[in-house]
Parts: C-alpha cells; structure tokens; sequence
C-alpha cells in the first residue's frame, strides 16, 4: 500500500486518531489530494505509519513520570504525616492533644478544599502543589518541638499552616491523578501514586521500629524518629516544581488531558460555578462516603495509642504500611481489568460491594476485641507479652483494616473518573470532595480529642460507615454506561483551548473530506 505524503491534515491529526497500542491509523480517502506523488486511489483506506506513541510514556512529559513527581510529593507531605500519625497519636503518650491539632487541620481544609478547586483553575496545577507542599511541612517539626520542649502553640500554628497547605495539595494530586491519565491507564496510575505515597509510613514505621525497638512501654517515641521524618520531607518541594502543567502532558496516545481548566473565569464565575458543582447529582449521593471514608482512620491510630507499646505500635505502623501497598498493586489491577466489567461503571460497582462487605466484617471484629479489652486489666500489648494470641490478634485485625482502607481510599479517586464533567467541573468537584474527606476527618478528630470511650467511637464508625452504603451504591449506578476501555482516549469534554484545536482539525478533515475510521471496525 503506497504511503501517503501529501495528507497534512491526515499528518496534523495522527495524535487524535491513534488507538494507543498501535503506531498506525487508518484513514478513508474519499478525494484525490492534490500531489501528484503517491496519490492513493477514492475510497482505499491508507495506513499512516508515525512513530510509536508509547515513548511519550516514559519521556518527561509523559503521564507516567508525571505521576512519578506526584508521588514522590505524596510520599514526603501525606505519607510523612501518615507515618507520624501511626505511631500513634503522632508519636506523643498523650494522644488528646494531637488530635485538637490535627481537628484544626481538617477543620481548615473542610473549609479551604472546595476553594482549592478554583485556585487551580486559575494557576494551574504545578504552582498549586508547590503551594500545598510550602505550608504542608512545619507541622512535623511542631510535634517534635511539642515533644520535647512541650511547645504547645507552635504545633496549632503548625496545624495552622498544614491545614491551608493540605488544602490545595490534596485537591491538586487527586486532580492530577484523575485527570492526567488517559481512561484505559487510570487504575495503574493512581497505585503509582499512592504506592509513594504509602512508602511514607513504611519508612517511617522502619525508622520508628529501629529507634524504639529497646522499649517495650507506652508513651512516646525517641526525639531521633521525628529528626528522621522532618529531613524526608525536605525532598517534596524539588519534585514539585518539576511537574509539568497539563497543556504540556501527552498521553500514551499523544492527546492532553482534558480535564478542562478554565483559566478565564472571574472569582465570581469560580463561586457560581463552585455552587452548580456542588449540586450535582453524583456529588450528592457520594458525599456521605467521602465524609465517613476517613472517619474510621482516627479510631485506629487512637485503638495502638491506648492498647499498644511503642515498640509494637512501630511494628504494626510497619506492616501496616505493606499492607497498604499490597492495596494499592490490588487495586491498581483489578481497576484496570476487564474481567471484573467492561467499563469504569461496572468495576467500579464490583469493588464497591467487595468493600461493603470486607469493611463490615472488620469492623465487627474490631469491637469484638474491644469489648473484651473493656473487661480485661489495662496492659499495653507487646509481642513478647503473654498471652501472645492476644496481641496478634489486635494486631491482625488492624493490618488488615489498613489493607482494606488503602485499597477503599484508592476507589474513591478512580470513581471521580467514572463521570462528564463541563470544562473547569473537574478541578472544582476535586476540591469538593477533598473537602468532604476533611469534614469527616475532622469531626473523627473531635470525637478523638475527646475522653470517650474506644468501643463507643468503634460503635459510630461503624454505623456510619453502614449508612453511607446506599447512595453509594445509587451513585455508582447512575454512572455513564459509556465501553471505557477500549483503547481510546477519555471522553471526557476537553477544555477550552482542545476543543478550538478539534475544530481546527475538523475543518482540516472536512477540506480533504476524509473520515477517520476506527481500527475496531
């Protein structure tokens, strides 16, 4: 078949019109073009053959490395925080305190993450994490002051500054988690992701277990653990301003992301169309997840401050970061794989109710054991503590709620993807639900900070997490039932500057009257 060199328009759209696996497309010529050197014939259909598209995955603007630089974010803002927060209580002996800080936090990003959404649409995505990362990081080094010199108001101005800074981080990575990748790859990407990001507490659980493996008492953990996760904060910053904004991002298939960022809008046309995205409907049957998928977290971390010894709340801060990486490789596959349903819709809809029901069960376990340490003397758990089945199966259950919540914190991004959104709706519903996280996990907080009992707030996690289940389960079916792995791009409605561009490329189309024909057919 003779190659084609006079189809410009052909040439310019190449990128729009690859399946992403193959390096040629087929066209239909229906007119002669207007060079006499290889003229193809009216009718034929011509394989253009390009380079391979598949190497803009590992190049610097590919979505793979750029999910690279976002984890490596995540590792050291989130995942230190996480790992700090593991060690129970944030590594202090009394864990009231830290909780007032940590419900300061949330109670900020509850307010600022809707807003957050918005100041992406304005700055873009990269000075919006360089911000997140700036304000994130003092509030380590506010637990160590707290620590050891019982410095109480710099840890609240530390919380202060964490919770802006958390804002716009948190709206910002999941935006670019979601929206960078193309639809068949997002699955794989966001275990990238959250892969670094969980390294946080591996690490920190590591280091913790090293430095305190000598002490088999309650309270708090050595200066030197804090030291150590202060200086592995310090790389986020590097790395974040080393993302590339989304116009210079190609996808596997050479498209950009499509998220839609409107950067011409007003503060007012923000606010107005702040208040339109709040009232969709997807939005509203989900919020009661979002609000309560973190609320189980805090009666965690308070279940190893009040029941574990340092040195084995270390261990379990340790396994339970592999645990949670082992989430993020599950999910990463079945999200992206077929067998589990043909679109976004259906497995996301199969992994919800895999989620429904691993998470009852564990809970129920949980306020089993609770219950019977309400009963029992008060005695820290130890691994080298008689009698042992005890402490391991506190421990068990806790490793595996980790695992069970890593892998639930994942689908609440994947499932973002599942739904259209206008040009500028993305950024803006991010910020929402980011913001709907920090409410749950702020009143978590509260009920934490407070002296009430561990099987009560055991008891409300459950009960809530119970009544979140149905407009869930409505919400993922009222998701487009839309094929969604097929190889091609995201449907998704393509900002201001692409759809100029397709116009462009459609009038081209439309003057060497060629139709571009799937390779599925």
């Amino acid at each position: 078949m003779p190659r084609l060199r006079c189809l410009t328009a052909a040439a310019f759209l190449s990128g729009r019109i690859q399946n992403g696996k193959n390096s040629k497309s087929i066209l239909t010529l229906r007119d002669r073009c207007s060079s006499t050197e290889n003229t193809a014939k009216i009718g034929q259909r011509i394989i253009l053959s390009l380079p391979r598209i598949d190497s803009v995955n590992n190049s610097f603007r590919g979505v793979t490395f750029q999910v690279v630089l976002l984890g490596i974010v995540s590792f050291s803002q989130p995942g230190i925080w996480i790992a700090l927060n593991e060690l129970g209580a944030g590594g202090q002996a009394e864990p009231y305190v830290v909780n007032a800080a940590n419900a300061l936090t949330d109670g900020l990003m509850s307010v600022l993450s809707p807003l957050s959404g918005s100041l992406v649409n304005r700055i873009g995505v990269k000075w919006s994490l360089v911000i997140g990362v700036i304000f994130y990081t003092p509030y380590a080094s506010s637990l160590y002051v707290n620590s050891r010199y019982g410095n109480q108001w710099y840890m609240l101005v530390g919380a202060t500054l964490c919770g802006i800074g958390a804002s716009v981080l948190w709206c910002t990575e999941g935006l670019v988690v979601v929206g960078y990748p193309a639809v068949q790859q997002r699955g794989r990407m966001i275990g990238i992701w959250t892969a670094f990001r969980d390294f946080g507490p591996l690490i920190g659980g590591a280091i913790s277990l090293s430095l305190n493996v000598k002490d088999a008492n309650a309270g708090a953990v050595s200066y030197n653990t804090y030291l150590a996760l202060i200086g592995l904060q310090c790389v986020g910053l590097p790395a974040a301003l080393l993302l590339s904004s989304e116009a210079k991002v190609r996808r596997p298939d050479g498209s950009r992301p499509s998220f839609g960022r409107d950067a011409s809008s007003t503060v007012k046309d923000e606010l107005f169309r702040l208040a339109k995205a709040f009232k969709l409907r997807h939005v509203l049957l989900l919020a009661p997840m979002y609000i309560v998928g973190l609320w189980g977290q805090t009666y965690q971390y308070n279940y190893l401050a009040a029941h574990v010894s340092v040195r084995s709340r270390a261990l379990a801060s340790l396994l339970s970061a592999l645990a949670a990486l082992s989430a993020d490789v599950a999910l990463a596959i079945v999200a992206d794989l077929r067998l589990f349903g043909k679109t976004q819709r259906q497995r996301a809809i199969t992994m919800w109710t895999g989620f429904s029901i691993a998470l009852a069960g564990l809970y129920v376990w949980q306020m089993v054991l609770e219950a019977s340490f309400v009963r029992q003397e008060d005695v820290a758990l130890d691994w080298a503590n008689e009698p042992k089945a005890r402490f391991n199966i506190s421990l068990a259950v806790y490793i595996l709620w980790k695992f069970v919540f890593g892998a639930m914190s994942n689908f609440q991004f994947y499932i973002v993807g599942c739904y259209d959104y206008t040009p500028g709706d993305m950024p803006r519903v991010m910020g929402i639900i980011r913001g709907l996280e920090a409410v749950g996990s702020t009143l978590a907080h509260v009920a934490g900070a407070t002296h009430w009992p561990n099987l009560n707030q055991g008891v409300l996690s459950f009960a809530l997490w119970v009544a979140c289940i149905v407009p869930t389960s409505l919400a993922l079916r009222s998701a487009p039932k839309r094929r969604d792995a097929d190889g091609f791009a995201d449907t998704q409605p393509t900002s201001v500057e692409e759809q100029t561009e397709s116009h462009e490329q459609g009038a081209l189309f439309k003057k060497h009257d060629l139709t571009v024909v799937s390779l599925n057919e």
